[in-house]
C-alpha cells in the first residue's frame, strides 16, 4: 500500500488576533466557487512530466480534483471539467491501479460528471481497485491494516474517503472498510492525532453517507482511546457540533479545545472547519430533525469569508499560514454542499429570484448532467416540472440556505 502524510501544522505558530485579512469580494457561493475554481484551473501543471497536479502538491491531486469535479457539477464551466479530467489522467499514472482514499474519492467525482456515471473509465478504475485489493493475499482487512503506524488522524483521512468510494462503487467489502473507518476513529484523541476534530468531522461525514448513525459503539471492545468510551455513531454529531466555536462557525482543533502546549491558535483552521461542516451536512441528510442547521450556516459563513478575492484558500481563516491548493480543493468540495437544493442562481438563499429562473425552464425536458436543464431540474428527474417547484417551497417554508 502507498502512503504518505496529510499536511500537518505541527511546529508552526500562528498568533490569530481578529478574522480579517482580504475577505473575498462575492455576494454568493456562485462567485466564491468561481473564484478558488479559476485559481486552480490556471495554476495547474499543463504540460511536461507533472500534467495534471499542482505545484509542489503532486501527493495531494485527489482532493484538488475532486474540488474542481464538483466546481463542475455545479457551474457546467468546462474549463473545471478539463482540469478535474487532466488531474485524474495524472492519478491513474501516478497511483498505477493503488490509490489513496482522496484519489478514489476524487475518481467517483470524475465517474458522476461524465457521459455514464454506471459505466466510465474512472469508475473501472475504482472497481478495480476495490477488487484487487479484496483478492490480494492479505485481502481488505489486510490492506486496512497496513495503515498501522499512521498518525491516527492521517489514517481517519484517508479510510474516510475510502469508505465513500467503496460504497459508490459497490466494492464487495465496502462494510469493511466502513467497519474499519470506525477502528481507526477509536484510535483518535489529543494525545495521539494531530488534526482530532478534523479526524472526527471527516468520519461523521463518510459514515453518515454510507449507512446509519445508530447504537454501535465506536469502541466496542474497549481497546480503543478512552474518548470513545461508551460513544454511539448516533452520537457523533452531537460531539462535532460540541467542538464549533460557539457564534463563529469554526471549529477548536482538539477535543479539549486547548493547544496542547503548542501555542498555536485553538480554533480556525481552515480543514478542520471544512470537514466539521460536511460532518454536520451529512448527519442532517442522513437525519433531517438533527438540530444543527445553525452549525451548519455559520460554518458556510466563516468559510466564504476565509476565501480572498483571488481565490486562494489559508491554512488558518482568517488568512494566516500555508496556503496550499489542496485546501482550496477541499474548500470547493464542502461550498457544493452548502448550496441549497432550492438555490437555482446559486446566490446562497432560496427567494423569488429562484421562482423566476424556474419559471423560465418551465416544462423544459431532456434535462441532463451537469446543466440540468440550466440547473432548473433541481430532483434531476430530466424535466423541470411540479417536482422541482416542491423543492423550492420546501426550502423557502424551511427557511434555510443549505
Amino acid at each position: 500500500m502507498r502512503q504518505r502524510w496529510r499536511i500537518i501544522r505541527n511546529g508552526v505558530v500562528i498568533v490569530v488576533l481578529m478574522f480579517s485579512a482580504s475577505p473575498l469580494l462575492a455576494s454568493s457561493i456562485g462567485e466564491a466557487i468561481e473564484a478558488v475554481a479559476d485559481r486552480l484551473d490556471a495554476e495547474q501543471i499543463k504540460s511536461g512530466a507533472s500534467t495534471g497536479s499542482w505545484p509542489t502538491e503532486a501527493d495531494f491531486t485527489g482532493s484538488i480534483v475532486a474540488g474542481m469535479a464538483s466546481a463542475y457539477e455545479l457551474t457546467c464551466d468546462g474549463f473545471y471539467k478539463d482540469s478535474a479530467e487532466l488531474g485524474g489522467d495524472y492519478i491513474l499514472w501516478a497511483a498505477g491501479g493503488n490509490f489513496y482514499g482522496d484519489e478514489a474519492f476524487a475518481l467517483t467525482g470524475l465517474s458522476e460528471i461524465s457521459s455514464d456515471p454506471a459505466s466510465n473509465v474512472w469508475r473501472t478504475a475504482v472497481s478495480d481497485f476495490y477488487y484487487n485489493v479484496k483478492r490480494d493475499v492479505d485481502g481488505t482487512v489486510g490492506y486496512i491494516s497496513l495503515f498501522g503506524g499512521t498518525e491516527p488522524s492521517t489514517a481517519v483521512f484517508y479510510m474516510a474517503h475510502h469508505t465513500i468510494a467503496a460504497f459508490y462503487v459497490g466494492a464487495e467489502d465496502k462494510q469493511i472498510w466502513r467497519e474499519g473507518l470506525i477502528d481507526w476513529l477509536a484510535q483518535v484523541d489529543d494525545d495521539s492525532s494531530s488534526l482530532p476534530t478534523m479526524a472526527l468531522g471527516v468520519a461523521t461525514w463518510a459514515l453518515a453517507r454510507t449507512g446509519p448513525l445508530d447504537a454501535t459503539f465506536v469502541d466496542p471492545s474497549g481497546t480503543g482511546r478512552p474518548y470513545w468510551n461508551l460513544v454511539t455513531l448516533a452520537a457523533l454529531p452531537g460531539l462535532l457540533a460540541g467542538h464549533q466555536v460557539p457564534g463563529e462557525g469554526a471549529f477548536y482543533w482538539r477535543f479539549d479545545h486547548g493547544d496542547g502546549g503548542s501555542g498555536q491558535a485553538v480554533s480556525g483552521y481552515t480543514e478542520g472547519t471544512i470537514f466539521g461542516t460536511l460532518g454536520l451536512i451529512a448527519a442532517s441528510g442522513a437525519n433531517p430533525v438533527l438540530e444543527v442547521d445553525d452549525a451548519i450556516l455559520a460554518g458556510r459563513q466563516v468559510l466564504l469569508d476565509s476565501i480572498s478575492s483571488e481565490g486562494k484558500v489559508w491554512e488558518h481563516l482568517c488568512q494566516e499560514g500555508s496556503v496550499y491548493y489542496a485546501y482550496a480543493g477541499e474548500m470547493l468540495t464542502v461550498l457544493g454542499e452548502l448550496i441549497s437544493p432550492g438555490d437555482l442562481n446559486l446566490d446562497g438563499g432560496v427567494d423569488f429570484a429562484d421562482f423566476a429562473f424556474l419559471a423560465d425552464n418551465w416544462r423544459d425536458s431532456g434535462c441532463t448532467a451537469c446543466s440540468w436543464c440550466n440547473g432548473a431540474d433541481r430532483d434531476r428527474n430530466g424535466e423541470v416540472n411540479f417536482g422541482d417547484l416542491k423543492i423550492i417551497v420546501d426550502k423557502w417554508l424551511e427557511g434555510t440556505s443549505h
